[in-house]
């Protein structure tokens, strides 16, 4: 059956009746819609993708698990944006494997094959945490390549763990702060007044156990000392390009890399983003053992 989808200007409606007649609730609906995971239609097979095998993830409920290329060769984690899911990471897993690392990546939680349809970054970033610690069997993550509010999970993830083992981090599209991201969203299509908008931060900090303005890039990975390499449109319609100029200018050691034409999804697709990735890890974490020998 087909969804049937309300005219925009019903739900804008909608949204100022319920706040005006009934505020706490006005407030936690829009936060619902906020934090949809499943806005795009993603919802893959639970099947185990070409190449890879299953590693348990035993530290999060939220997560089933992750996917692993490779046996030999230190391990490059991505980490996938909002309400897309690990496959949206698949074009670097040949040119990293050829390079003789070992890729590693997972569903976040709401996301993928995981349960559910909405998330907060406070899962997000917890999951990432708990696939790192999973991955120490393996003998630890030594790079990350993080994609938009990916990029806000992955920092903060990495940070909790002083840094652990990883020696560089990579950010495609990222999305600097969750301020911004909310703030676009209540101004975009539903054009959400501000004592709504109010109330989804209240909501966003019950659920999350933090303020909205807790989830930072700049704040969080402030004391990390490893490389960073910054790739964005400078075009890009959903994350606007000053969120990575942010970025650049707060943390310590950030290379940014300008990749036009390539839209904030289509970009995880670019040749040169490739490039620059593969690069960049071979530069900072070593080169894999396969590539070695």
């Amino acid at each position: 059956m087909t969804a049937v989808r309300i005219p925009l200007p019903v739900r804008r409606l909608g949204y100022a009746v319920l706040g005006a007649l009934a505020p706490g609730a006005a407030g936690r609906r829009a936060t619902d819609v906020f934090s949809d995971t499943r806005a795009l239609g993603v919802r893959p097979d639970d099947v185990v993708p070409l190449g890879a095998r299953r590693f348990p993830v035993d530290g999060d409920p939220d997560v089933r698990g992750g996917y692993l290329w490779g046996d030999t060769g230190p391990v490059v984690l991505l980490v996938h944006g909002w309400g897309i899911d690990s496959g949206s990471m698949h074009p670097l897993v040949a040119p990293l494997r050829a390079l003789g690392y070992r890729v590693a990546a997972f569903d976040a939680p709401g996301h993928g094959v995981n349960p559910g349809a909405q998330a907060t970054m406070t899962q997000f970033t917890r999951a990432t945490g708990a696939v790192l610690d999973a991955l120490e069997d393996h003998g630890g993550v030594r790079a990350v390549v993080a994609h938009s509010l990916g990029a806000i999970a992955a920092t903060g993830a990495v940070a909790e763990r002083g840094g652990a083992d990883v020696a560089c981090l990579a950010m495609i599209a990222p999305a600097c702060t969750l301020t911004g991201v909310l703030e676009r969203w209540s101004r975009s299509e539903l054009r959400l007044r501000r004592p709504l908008v109010e109330r989804i931060y209240a909501e966003l900090w019950k659920r999350n156990g933090v303020p909205v303005a807790h989830w930072d890039v700049v704040g969080l990975g402030r004391d990390l000392r490893l490389p960073v390499l910054a790739m964005h449109d400078p075009d890009d319609d959903v994350v606007p390009f000053a969120e990575t100029q942010r970025v650049v200018t707060g943390l310590r050691d950030v290379r940014l890399e300008p990749v036009a034409g390539t839209g904030h999804y289509g970009i995880l697709m670019a040749p040169a983003v490739r490039e620059l990735v593969c690069d960049f890890i071979v530069r900072h974490a070593g080169a894999g053992e396969e590539a070695m020998t």
